[in-house]
Order: structure tokens, then C-alpha cells, then sequence
């Protein structure tokens, strides 16, 4: 099969395309998505602990999942660093361990690292906040709040949902 001048230049014309399709990457950075976490002041006399648990986990999965999936970011392996995650979350919160989760991130070779907090005043009121953080210097470079109503599985579906397209629409480099 020979090419003539013009498909040789449309092919010329892809190449850049093809480059970054091939690594699947619209910035080129590994992003370790740490555990989500969540303050509940709401005083609710049902204890909705495993419920909480449950949603915390698929909200961090789903965001994980939904920017690999977006080709915005390579997620990092939490695997190697599963027991020292587990040890931190018996002491403290991502929040509070005074620079943990950057170190995490480094420790994975993971260029940015996500952490999210639920904030739950009431079975109508929650909100969300998720900030990115550069590993090299502990820099926030991404915080966004979002409120969501309804404490139910499809509501907490709903704000992963939009915290995913969010920050595949704009991500940090």
C-alpha cells in the first residue's frame, strides 16, 4: 500500500494526538486518592456509622475510577502503603496528621495527592470538599466545596459524580 502527499500529512497531522492517546494521560501526573472522611454533627439517633463507611469507600473509588477512566490522571497503587493508611486512620484524620498523606504520595511515587472530607449537618444537608495537593512540596493547588442534599446512596453517587467531571474538566498539573 503506498500513501500519497496528503495521507502522509494527515497522518503527520495525527501524530501528536496518537503520542497522548497512547499514554492515555491529559496531564501526565500519578494522583494517589487517599481515604475520604466525615464529620457528622448532625446528633441523628441513628447510628449510621457502616452506612457512612460503605459510601466513603465507593466516593473514593468512583473518583478514582471515573479520572483514570477520563485518561486525566494514572491512579496510584494504594496497596503497598495499605497498612500505614490503616495505622494513620487509627490515630487520626488525613485533616489533621500534620502532612501524612504527603509523604504517602511520595512514598508511591504519586505526583498529587487527593483527600476529601463529608461534612453532615443533617439527613438533608451534606457537603463535600475534595483538595489535591503537589507531593514535591505539600502545595494545595485544588479545594472545591460542593453541598448535596439527601444522605442516601444516590445523593453521595451524585457529588462523586460531579467532583469527577469537575476535575477532569480542569485538572491540576
Amino acid at each position: 500500500m503506498t500513501l500519497d502527499r496528503r495521507s502522509l500529512i494527515g497522518a503527520a497531522a495525527l501524530l501528536p494526538f496518537a503520542t497522548r492517546a497512547e499514554t492515555g494521560l491529559k496531564t501526565g501526573k500519578r494522583l494517589l486518592v487517599l481515604d475520604f472522611e466525615i464529620i457528622d454533627t448532625s446528633g441523628e439517633p441513628v447510628d449510621q456509622r457502616a452506612d457512612h463507611a460503605r459510601r466513603l469507600i465507593d466516593v473514593r473509588e468512583e473518583i478514582a475510577r471515573g479520572l483514570a477512566e477520563r485518561g486525566t490522571y494514572e491512579i496510584a497503587d494504594r496497596a503497598p502503603i495499605q497498612g500505614k493508611i490503616d495505622q494513620i486512620l487509627k490515630q487520626t484524620y488525613f485533616r489533621t496528621c500534620n502532612g501524612c498523606e504527603i509523604s504517602l504520595a511520595r512514598e508511591v511515587g504519586a505526583d498529587l495527592v487527593l483527600t476529601g472530607v463529608v461534612n453532615k449537618v443533617s439527613t438533608l444537608i451534606l457537603s463535600m470538599a475534595v483538595s489535591i495537593a503537589r507531593a514535591s512540596s505539600g502545595e494545595l493547588l485544588y479545594h472545591q466545596g460542593f453541598d448535596f442534599r439527601g444522605d442516601n446512596d444516590k445523593s453521595w453517587a451524585r457529588a462523586a459524580k460531579f467532583f469527577t467531571e469537575r476535575i477532569a474538566r480542569d485538572p491540576v498539573a
